[in-house]
């Protein structure tokens, strides 16, 4: 038997004071940060001011990781330092973190695997900032079309090396955004 929700009554003109209103969400920059600048991370960190996002994590991937999706990178703590310091340098608006689980698992983890730790860790709804050339490459996993309901792709189309999208994006194209 289904357990009804309680009913309450309040007075007339009550309104919900509505503490969220406003900041909501989480956006995960998911990549491999090799070579990033000030201008990307200025970019990156806008665009989750201006989707008023309550927090930033940046998930810089595992060299693994990257040897997997055919990448290759500097060592992670190069590369998470890296953003630290640029971090430093910067008026920050959004709530931010660097997210180094990776670099304490000091392997190779696959998408499903970072996604459900991130969404556990923190509280929705997600977005996920991403070149097109990582959205590629994660459009040719078999979660794909799992998390692709769960979440919210925003496809970095201006660091890309290639313009074609792969067939899953092609099809879930209601489900990204492009970010010129």
């Amino acid at each position: 038997m289904k357990k009804q929700p309680s009913r309450i009554q309040v007075p007339f003109g009550f309104e919900i004071d509505n503490k969220q209103k406003g900041l909501h969400g989480c956006m995960w920059a998911y990549g491999s940060f090799e070579a990033f600048t000030l201008e990307q991370l200025q970019r990156i960190m806008d665009l989750a001011h201006r989707m008023e996002m309550k927090k930033l994590v940046l998930y810089p991937l595992h060299e693994e990781t990257l040897k997997r999706v055919g990448e290759t990178a500097v060592a992670f703590y190069r590369r998470a330092d890296g953003l630290e310091e640029l971090l430093e340098q910067m008026d920050i608006t959004v709530d931010t973190v660097i997210e180094r689980w990776e670099g304490r698992r000091k392997k190779y983890t696959p998408m499903d695997t970072s996604f459900r730790f991130l969404e556990e860790k923190f509280k929705g709804p997600y977005f996920v900032y991403v070149t097109l050339d990582m959205a590629n490459k994660l459009a040719a996993f078999n979660d794909f079309d799992i998390w692709i309901k769960k979440l919210r792709l925003c496809v970095d189309m201006t660091s890309a090396t290639t313009s074609k999208l792969h067939p899953k994006l092609e099809s879930t194209t209601h489900r990204w955004d492009a970010v010129t």
